[in-house]
């Protein structure tokens, strides 16, 4: 089996050292043969002896749809049943959680994230619309809408978590709960206990995020 290391293009624009500290962790238990920094739409199908390792929901997903027969590895679902890696312990920290829209419809995601909060001992407090009941952050509006009303509707949904600190796994999802007005917990950085940091440019605006992950796209092709 060939395994090749597949970050994704939003965590590769977001934090290209939280991509590297990830691949150390991979490496620990996988031999990669490569690394792939292009878009999951614009990669070539792997064959049935390739496994591709991520941990974005969106590429797993699109993975598994064009190539059903090979074993790709959702490294998240690695980590959560870790005998070896360090978690932090963020004390019994109150968070609520926004589930993104490609992983909210499957199990598999949802019960990784929230395995992986609870060996950190982080407290999870859902919001009413969570999980599989959940909602858009409001990104997949952008340049169907005007931008006043997507930035509204992210603070719409920002305002339905109960609590100031909100878990993501997406690094789209980071921005939107930052515009919205809480305080996002990317799922990545709290494993390696590193901040959050939103790449908005200003606090009612998603343009400089979008526009530079076409640009990260085009650029990796």
């Amino acid at each position: 089996m060939k395994y090749i290391y597949a970050p994704g293009c939003a965590l590769m624009l977001y934090d290209r050292e939280l991509a590297e500290l990830l691949k150390k962790e991979i490496e620990k238990r996988y031999t990669l043969a490569d690394t792939r920094y292009m878009c999951c739409l614009d990669a070539e199908t792997p064959d049935k002896d390739t496994a591709i390792i991520t941990t974005c929901t969106y590429c797993h997903t699109h993975y598994r749809t064009i190539q059903p027969d090979a074993p790709h590895v959702f490294f998240l679902e690695d980590l959560a049943e870790s005998g070896d890696f360090d978690f932090p312990d963020y004390g019994g920290a109150e968070m609520s959680i926004h589930d993104t829209c490609s992983g909210r419809a499957d199990d598999r995601y949802l019960n990784t994230v929230r395995k992986l909060l609870q060996r950190m001992n982080i407290r999870v407090t859902e919001p009413e619309r969570s999980g599989k009941r959940g909602i858009c952050c409001g990104s997949s509006l952008y340049g169907k809408l005007p931008i006043e009303k997507v930035t509204e509707f992210m603070k719409k949904r920002a305002d339905q978590m109960p609590c100031e600190d909100v878990v993501v796994y997406c690094p789209t999802c980071v921005q939107s709960i930052a515009i919205g007005g809480k305080r996002p917990r990317y799922i990545l950085d709290l494993l390696f206990g590193r901040e959050t940091s939103p790449s908005v440019g200003s606090s009612d605006s998603i343009d400089e995020w979008k526009k530079d992950l076409g640009k990260y796209r085009e650029e990796n092709r």
